[in-house]
């Protein structure tokens, strides 16, 4: 019994040693190049008016499209391994602008989340929003940032002024030729696009009467004078509105001060780039779409060795609390290996 005793101490002040060394060595913060799987992602961010909208809800508040984008953003940052990179940029009238180059997410993690964190309806740099203009240039950003790099581009899908079917741009690119997801973001149901102060608190909401209600993009479609006089006829006014700004009788949208998401639009813009269309329904849902196996590349990159070691050690501690005879039970399994 008393040389069982000094055995079993023996035992726990070897696994005590051994945890101490490995939690030294995590102290040293080691790191090796190994290959792992990688994600490369370009975020952009639609800062329109119409993400202002608060049809999100949040710890029991109510949250705007533009705020809940973030946070599903600076979710998946976090759950992304090192070695990925990720680029930022921003979406307003018929334009996307990058204004981050493809960082890796591990050393310039906290320059990526506060330059996510500081996103800002006030950036926008023009008051339209031509939405698939906006996707097209947010594709063209995409290729010149990095071969494999994809595409994540959050957007409520609003237009405005509203589009004219007749003259959308054509995609020149190849469909798949850049992976990645439009994320839809809001509920279809149309809510009012608030005003906001200085401080985001809401001052009124936009009135019908205070935006633009008519399609004014586009040139008009070549006629012959002989189908042009036809048409005067046809209208009895002796005119030919060619050079109107919103073309011959245009269509009214009464609810262009309302906003809702616009899953057609996204949906019919996701199948002519080959883009994915998803929703955006919970934040952890993006993150786990932003690192899904088929997102992911491999490449050798900068790797933490700590969680290697710290799991160990954690093993160790636990053994070191069992009780004598799982000792007495492990040295007996040990000799009749031997024998």
């Amino acid at each position: 019994m008393h040389r069982f005793k000094l055995s079993s101490l023996n035992i726990r002040g070897r696994l005590m040693l051994l945890t101490v060394v490995l939690l030294a060595i995590c102290m040293l913060q080691p790191h090796a190049t190994l290959p792992r799987r990688v994600f490369d992602w370009f975020f952009v961010l639609d800062i329109t008016q119409s993400m202002n909208v608060r049809d999100y809800t949040m710890d029991g508040k109510s949250i705007s499209r533009l705020e809940y984008s973030k946070k599903a953003m600076r979710e998946a940052l976090r759950d992304l391994p090192c070695g990925s990179t990720v680029a930022l940029g921003m979406f307003t009238e018929r334009g996307t602008q990058n204004i981050v180059q493809p960082l890796e997410v591990c050393a310039h993690f906290s320059a990526l989340d506060q330059t996510i964190n500081h996103m800002d309806w006030r950036m926008a740099w023009a008051a339209d929003s031509f939405i698939t203009h906006g996707v097209y240039s947010a594709l063209d950003l995409t290729t010149k940032l990095g071969k494999g790099m994809h595409l994540a581009f959050f957007t409520d899908g609003h237009q405005a002024p509203p589009s004219n079917p007749d003259y959308l741009p054509t995609y020149e690119g190849k469909p798949g030729d850049v992976e990645g997801m439009l994320v839809g973001t809001g509920k279809e149901e149309l809510s009012r696009i608030p005003k906001l102060d200085e401080h985001d608190n809401i001052i009124g909401y936009w009135e019908l009467e205070e935006v633009m209600r008519f399609a004014t993009f586009g040139m008009f479609t070549s006629k012959s004078v002989a189908d042009m006089e036809s048409d005067m006829e046809v209208e009895g006014d002796g005119l030919n509105n060619r050079n109107a700004s919103h073309g011959r009788n245009p269509a009214e949208d009464t609810k262009a001060n309302l906003s809702g998401l616009e899953e057609k639009t996204l949906t019919r813009i996701a199948d002519t780039t080959g883009l994915t269309y998803k929703r955006l329904s919970t934040v952890r849902t993006f993150a786990n779409d932003v690192t899904s196996t088929g997102m992911a590349s491999w490449r050798s990159a900068r790797t933490d060795l700590r969680p290697w070691l710290a799991f160990p050690a954690l093993l160790l501690i636990l053994a070191f609390f069992m009780p004598p005879r799982f000792f007495a039970f492990v040295q007996q399994h040990l000799r009749f290996r031997k024998r």
